[in-house]
């Protein structure tokens, strides 16, 4: 829930850039393996920055941006306020060079800057996590959980690299202020409703904070209590979507189908988290997150299929349900020597899925097909890391190493009345050995240089060597960062480095999966490839950061990305079926301007608490051999744009909200040799208004989706005997309306 105060929750703790939030095993001298707290980067205070660049009034997260070591781009609990975000969604599809395409059954698919979506490193807390179902579900965390999500364009020496860019999103933390938060929302889609819960406490274990002496004017600072945060939210989520497709060959329509599909998903979700100190040097923070998802629903299809000119009735029915349990506990310890603070985490976490899928396809004329679909999937996950960083200078060293143990089981079993059934069983151990290490320097010209190094050993075992053969891998990163001070507030910077992005340990397995129902382009056979290379880009970032007036500010970054055996899927067709595959496809060229601005809106007459928010990109990207050479990369848009006008929510009381216009250009679809097409443009329009009542709480309605925009494909592709077919689809997800009462209370149930 929105500040209604309109700044960040203060916490015990300054919050500490991304970089910050992997806590690594160090190694200075000897090993030391502890389990820490990842603290606040120990720069020195603004006015000791080699830049001279800091502004003392100015947002913190405008001063992060301004001292990463890399690209980066913050937004914070004032930010995600003002977009008026009901999901983690909502925020990142309005983030520079992020695009965001749901799908049917309500999933999405996140892409930076247009490259695939596992190019796009997602991180929770500086942990990664799978976008798979088997993993946290990212995409429906209540705003109200998130402290900033953090974009990292360019990749440094301490973390590993992503091709298209890193996504991280900090959790709120444990703060010294009292606070209950209580919210009830109900979104209303399809014609149903759907409600939701969201709950949270913040506090201080035990008393406030209190001096170690009685006398009131003891110079010695207070002692700083244990503090606490809880949350728990229970959201129900309508989704579903109504296609049409029609399908052609050789220009005679083969085809048409009208599907409705019709969902509900169920989050519910028990955050726990505690922070405090353990003497002077030490700071201790235990944390856990428990998800259970719930999905069921149904998608039915009528149409007519043409055989010889003669049109017969195509009917079909798919019915889906699964259930995850994801669980994650992790320590964080921080000790602080004279001159350097160690950081330390020990991460579990354990996730559980489950799918059940059957369906029938009855076609008028030929016999019926029944099938059954049964995916299970079981994650295991340990990670220590720890990071040895100095405290004694405004140029940062720092080093550290990571241990990271990763354990997959899957099991897929499917039936078919045509067909027969198939079984495939999969298990697999990854293991990860991290070391790396960078350093800052000043040079002249108000000038700071970092370099780093970054080195990762991965093996890849599994039980059945005919299923994947084991895997050794090493991998260097080396980056260069610069930031120039250009007058008072702005900044110039640039960042070289080499990213490896390595393939999906499932997209590895020698195994076949044939597709659940009827076989198509659009539902091939899946088939995994255990000689599979990693991609390797060499990255440039460079671009200016501009401060300006009422805490706003203005960003202009050009990338250049050169890709070597680059990952991609291939749909072909074998044997009169389709088959889906990854591949090494080849060297490719990514590069784009990314642009994105803050502002006041007083100079437009609406008011010093208006804010602008808006951001553009341009891409561009040419595979320059393989299959596909001469087109652009799969997917990617040629554009995003994003403007949001809002008015904050504010705690004296009055009307607040907002307007969000968001668009993503048509994207190539060169999936393969032979196959073409386009995702056409699109445009989303959200509006919310709302009203505080002092010492009460708040109302919020938002409309999402207005004007019902839909996602509109051409495919063209020629089939094994080289009949060409072409394929075209118009979705709509339509309009969704959220209904929110809300309120706070800060110390004894008092109102905020």
């Amino acid at each position: 829930m929105p500040c209604w105060h309109g700044r960040s929750t203060p916490s015990v703790m300054r919050t500490p850039p991304l970089f910050l939030h992997f806590s690594v095993l160090s190694v200075i001298g000897v090993p030391l393996l502890v389990i820490a707290q990842t603290l606040p980067d120990e720069r020195a205070t603004p006015q000791e920055q080699p830049t001279d660049t800091v502004t003392v009034s100015a947002r913190r997260a405008i001063e992060q941006r301004f001292d990463a070591t890399g690209s980066l781009v913050v937004v914070d609990r004032k930010d995600i306020a003002a977009l008026g975000a009901f999901s983690v969604v909502d925020v990142l599809r309005q983030l520079p060079s992020v695009q965001v395409t749901p799908n049917g059954q309500g999933g999405v698919e996140i892409r930076m800057r247009g490259m695939e979506a596992s190019a796009t490193q997602l991180l929770i807390d500086g942990q990664r996590v799978s976008s798979g179902k088997s993993s946290l579900p990212l995409d429906q965390l209540p705003s109200e959980l998130i402290e900033r999500i953090e974009v990292v364009r360019a990749p440094t020496a301490e973390f590993s690299g992503a091709t298209g860019g890193t996504l991280n999103i900090v959790l709120r933390a444990a703060t010294v202020k009292r606070e209950t938060t209580l919210q009830l929302t109900n979104n209303h889609v399809w014609g149903q409703n759907a409600g939701q819960l969201y709950f949270s406490q913040s506090g201080p274990l035990g008393t406030d904070p209190v001096h170690p002496k009685a006398d009131a004017a003891s110079d010695t600072p207070p002692v700083k209590p244990w503090t606490y945060f809880v949350a728990a939210s229970r959201i129900d989520y309508l989704i579903g979507s109504d296609t049409q497709r029609q399908t052609l060959s050789d220009g005679r329509l083969t085809s048409t189908t009208d599907t409705a599909g019709r969902y509900r998903r169920s989050e519910s979700m028990l955050l726990p988290k505690v922070s405090g100190r353990m003497g002077a040097s030490d700071q201790l923070t235990l944390r856990a997150t428990l998800s259970q998802t719930e999905f069921d629903g149904t998608a039915l299809a009528s149409g007519s299929l043409w055989r010889d000119g003669t049109p017969y009735a195509l009917n079909s029915q798919d019915m889906n349900d699964y259930q995850r349990q994801y669980l994650q506990v992790a320590a964080d310890w921080t000790h602080r020597f004279d001159r350097s603070k160690l950081d330390t985490t020990l991460h579990g976490a354990r996730s559980n899925y489950r799918l059940n899928r059957q369906g029938i396809v009855q076609s008028q004329g030929s016999p019926n097909s029944d099938y059954a679909l049964s995916d299970e999937q079981r994650d295991r996950q340990w990670t220590l890391k720890s990071k040895l960083t100095g405290t004694d200078s405004p140029l940062l060293w720092s080093t550290g190493v990571e241990l990271d143990a990763l354990s997959l089981d899957a099991l897929t079993q499917n039936t078919d009345t045509l067909r027969g059934s198939n079984r495939v069983e999969m298990g697999a151990k990854l293991q990860r050995q991290i070391i790396w290490g960078q350093n800052e320097w000043a040079l002249p010209g108000k000038t700071t240089l970092t370099g780093g190094l970054r080195s990762e050993t991965m093996i890849l075992t599994s039980a059945d060597a005919s299923v994947i053969p084991e895997r050794r891998m090493h991998f260097i990163q080396p980056s260069l960062h610069t930031r120039t001070a250009i007058g008072k507030d702005m900044q110039w910077r640039w960042n070289l480095a080499r990213v490896t992005r390595n393939p999906a340990v499932r997209d590895l397995f020698n195994r076949t999966s044939p597709s659940v129902g009827g076989n198509s382009i659009t539902n091939p056979d899946n088939a995994g490839n255990p000689d599979l290379r990693p991609e390797v880009a060499w990255s440039l970032d460079t671009g200016l950061d501009q401060r300006l007036s009422e805490q706003g500010h203005l960003g202009l970054n050009l990338f250049v990305r050169q890709l070597s055996d680059t990952l991609a899927t291939l749909v072909t067709p074998i044997n009169g079926r389709w088959l889906q595959t990854r591949a090494n496809v080849g060297e490719a060229t990514v590069w784009g301007l990314e642009a994105d601005v803050k502002t006041g809106l007083a100079w437009a007459g609406l008011g010093r608490d208006w804010t602008l928010s808006s951001n553009a990109s341009v891409l561009q990207s040419r595979m320059t051999s393989g299959p596909s050479e001469g087109n652009r990369i799969p997917g990617q848009a040629r554009y995003t744009a994003s403007v949001n006008v809002a008015k904050p929510l504010r705690s004296t009381g009055g009307l607040f909200g907002g307007v969000t216009l968001s668009l993503t250009g048509p994207t190539q679809l060169n999936t393969s040799a032979g196959i073409t097409g386009q995702d056409h443009a699109r445009a989303a329009l959200d509006v919310y208004i709302g009203r505080v009542q002092p010492t009460w709480g708040y109302w919020r309605v938002g409309v999402y989706n207005i004007g019902n925009a839909r996602f509109n494909r051409d495919r063209h592709y020629a089939d094994g005997t080289g009949e060409a077919w072409q394929d075209r689809s118009s979705m709509a997800l339509t309009p969704r309306v959220y209904l929110s009462v809300g309120t706070r209370f800060c110390g004894a149930f008092k109102p905020c």
